[in-house]
């Protein structure tokens, strides 16, 4: 089927399917979400017929969208009502593909999407202990394994929960790539996770209306920072070898327990050996030879049937949290023999400890040191506080002429001069016992 019919389906306005919807159709919009870099999403009071069952959002842009725009959206939700129920099922599954395009008068406005909130929503304790539901992003998974257990979800991101993690990633990832659409922004916040009752993890892509669909975007290309391509590389963001690039770093990332490794030789002590040569790859200059999402696929699921893979890679052990006790009163070493100082115990989710003197001397330490620097910089400013009041109050007496001595509070000073026998001189007040044979008042003994 050639583009002009597709084209032709976009047109159809009613129907057993709607594909394209004024914004006036859906009433009152609620927003359930910030504005980001391209819009805003919004839960509609009304749900038009035609778009099926469940409920729906609608995501509008914050400004119109760059020309030709609608018509590559257009293309995007008339596709995907051409495939096969099974094939579109699993577009829904992987991706929060548009299913209309959102009209305002003749310009495109946004697009509305399967309301995906209910599974990928999760109860976090926030820092202040407070509950909150959030959208549970690949953001999160790039922590220490105990992370998301201390965030109330019971669930612990040991190295084989990051080998499925990933292996989702690259099933949704290969799915659309074997359908000619490249991601472009794999970001940690465009990738939503979910840890059900079943075997094995969700993963969903957003933003797709920023995806390159077919060599054509309907949106300004965005690309986050930190996860983008080396500049030194010379590539476009719009290729499946730039997706196979950020794959690498998504890989990188979840078993390195880090959000912004880049380097793969500090960090492979914590990937699994039969991953480090997709890594190498994926991650190095050549793009045509990065390996395909179903390449790492392949490699992920003979890796999840090592039985010993958290034993093998148990990954980076958790920062201690050492906590520093007051030293108790030094004994009397004349009424008592000395008492052998044990060992402190640190608070760690671990067993690890070491001597009172190893915990205890570098907070000494460090606490001088921040006492003297304290002292230093007051000292410091008393002084040039001092130095500046004394310059401003010479500035001042000598910018403001004194009276010529008419006065009982003056205090000038009269020389001998050309054009008098005597003329007015400025000076600075100082005590009468400086200026002897004149009198305050202007008068000369």
């Amino acid at each position: 089927m050639g583009p002009g019919s597709v084209s032709a389906l976009v047109d159809v306005g009613a129907g057993a399917e709607r594909r394209a919807l004024d914004v006036r159709e859906f009433g009152e919009l609620v927003p359930i979400s910030r504005f980001g870099g391209q819009g805003r999403v919004y839960r509609p009071a009304i749900v038009p017929a035609g778009l099926g069952a469940g409920p729906v959002v609608v995501k509008l842009y914050r400004r119109a969208p760059p020309t030709g725009a609608g018509h590559v959206l257009s293309e995007m939700v008339a596709w995907s009502h051409l495939l096969p129920d099974e094939q579109r099922d699993a577009l829904q599954r992987v991706a929060a593909w548009p299913l209309a395009t959102v009209r305002a008068g003749e310009v495109a406005a946004g697009i509305v999407m399967r309301d995906i909130s209910g599974r990928f929503s999760a109860p976090f304790v926030m820092p202040s202990g407070r509950r909150e539901n959030v959208l549970l992003t690949l953001e999160h998974l790039l922590g220490g394994d105990d992370f998301l257990q201390m965030r109330g979800l019971g669930v612990r991101l040991d190295t084989f929960s990051r080998a499925e993690v990933a292996e989702r990633i690259c099933d949704a990832l290969a799915f659309l790539h074997r359908h000619a659409i490249v991601a472009s922004d794999i970001s940690p916040n465009n990738v939503l996770i979910a840890f059900g009752a079943g075997d094995e993890p969700e993963v969903c892509l957003i933003d797709c209306d920023s995806m390159v669909f077919h060599g054509r975007q309907a949106l300004t290309p965005v690309q986050t920072g930190d996860w983008e391509l080396p500049a030194a590389y010379g590539e476009s963001p719009n290729t499946r070898a730039a997706d196979a690039y950020k794959l690498g770093l998504v890989v990188l990332r979840l078993f390195a327990r880090s959000h912004d490794a880049r380097a793969a030789a500090a960090h492979l002590q914590y990937v699994p050996a039969e991953l480090r040569g997709l890594l190498w790859r994926a991650l190095d200059a050549d793009a045509v030879n990065r390996p395909p999402a179903g390449e790492w696929q392949r490699a992920l699921r003979g890796l999840l049937a090592d039985g010993r893979l958290n034993e093998r890679y148990p990954g980076p052990a958790p920062t201690p949290r050492v906590v520093v006790r007051r030293a108790p009163p030094a004994p009397d070493l004349e009424a008592a023999p000395p008492v052998r100082t044990g060992p402190v115990r640190l608070v760690t989710p671990g067993t690890f400890a070491r001597s009172a003197t190893a915990a205890a001397s570098p907070q000494i330490q460090l606490s001088g040191a921040l006492w003297l620097r304290r002292a230093v910089i007051v000292a410091w400013i008393v002084a040039g506080t001092a130095v500046l009041l004394l310059a401003l109050s010479r500035l001042f007496a000598a910018a403001v002429p004194v009276p010529s001595g008419d006065g009982a509070g003056s205090q000038s000073q009269f020389v001998p001069g050309a054009n008098g026998p005597y003329t007015y001189q400025y000076y600075y007040p100082r005590p009468r016992s400086f200026l002897p044979g004149y009198a305050i008042g202007g008068q000369v003994p």
